[in-house]
């Protein structure tokens, strides 16, 4: 049987905000969706060709187990991009990968291991889209957002459409309003079903016509999910809100994750609370203005360029804005 390959071609362009960007080392967006858990909200990993990771193989009912062996992918497409992103994340392992006469597919990530039966497995989109093409046929670019989630066709659990959560990122405390659109996976995009509910709020709120009126009295993290206790639709993104009395005086973007590679890795802050985290290799990290930042850089020689208020770790080099020079020793603040 073919499993997990559907069909789909269009770009969604309406609702599709830039993931990267921010970082001199290509970065490419990933989130991933178990059942009921989320296991990366969306980070941005940087990625090098090629990709190793272990190898997988059913037993039984289909059951996906570790298998001798690892198994080498290309980086830059929809299958090395999770790869990649499990070789850095613990949260994402074991990853394994089945190789059949469909190809190669993931059937593992964490506890979520394909089966038969129930019906279970690893589906992907690109830009809310099912290509047609196996994960490791798709290249991706860092503007493009990678999406794996875990579908359970014997609860219905992620198999039916993505929620996509729009709205400002800076309010005042009070009621804010978000949009939730629903993507199927050919593209077709709708608004959410009446009923689907936003989280993260005072309290939640659901919506109407793919509106919902949020009240938010704090800085939070909104999400939105299918109605009743047994949805069928994939979670949506997150989507950050600064709320202060004053929006001006939030950051004027939201920040991102960034996560390096073991190799030389270069990244560029935004202007909102950046997190980065290089992992090994002979890195440099630039994070001047905006927000403040978090920068762990891990093993290796590394520089860090930051502002005073930006926290760092295990940094061997680092220039605080308004020092003018380098100062050694300065491996955590």
């Amino acid at each position: 049987m073919r499993r997990f390959l559907v069909a789909g071609a269009v770009t969604l362009v309406a609702i599709l905000p830039t993931a990267g960007g921010a970082s001199a080392t290509p970065a490419y967006s990933l989130r991933v969706e178990a059942s009921g858990t989320t296991l990366d909200p969306g980070t941005l990993y940087a990625v090098r060709d090629p990709v190793g990771t272990q190898r997988g193989e059913l037993q039984g009912a289909g059951n996906c187990v570790r298998a001798p062996g690892d198994i080498s992918v290309g980086g830059r497409t929809a299958l090395g991009l999770a790869a990649s992103a499990a070789n850095a994340s613990a949260a994402l392992r074991p990853l394994l990968i089945v190789e059949d006469s469909f190809g190669r597919r993931i059937c593992r990530i964490g506890g979520s291991n394909e089966t038969d039966t129930p019906f279970t497995g690893w589906l992907y989109r690109v830009n809310h889209v099912a290509p047609t093409l196996s994960a490791e046929l798709v290249p991706i670019k860092p503007t493009d957002q990678v999406l794996w989630v875990f579908a359970n066709f014997g609860t219905g659990a992620n198999t039916g459409d993505e929620l996509v959560l729009t709205g400002p990122f800076r309010a005042a405390p009070g009621t804010v309003q978000v949009q939730v659109q629903a993507v199927a996976f050919d593209g077709a995009v709708s608004p959410a079903p009446d009923g689907t509910m936003v989280t993260g709020g005072t309290s939640p709120a659901t919506t109407a016509g793919g509106i919902a009126a949020v009240p938010v009295n704090q800085s939070t993290t909104l999400r939105a999910v299918g109605a009743g206790s047994a949805p069928i639709e994939i979670p949506s993104n997150e989507l950050s809100l600064c709320v202060l009395a004053n929006p001006r005086d939030c950051p004027p973007v939201p920040g991102k994750r960034f996560v390096g590679t073991n190799l030389r890795d270069s990244f560029k802050g935004g202007g909102g609370a950046d997190r980065i985290r290089t992992r090994g290799g002979k890195d440099k990290v630039r994070v001047i203005g905006g927000a403040a930042d978090r920068v762990d850089c891990g093993k290796g020689k590394d520089v860090a360029i930051v502002d005073p208020t930006d926290r760092i770790k295990s940094c061997e080099k680092v220039r605080r804005s308004g020092e003018g020079k380098k100062k050694k020793g300065q491996a955590k603040r």
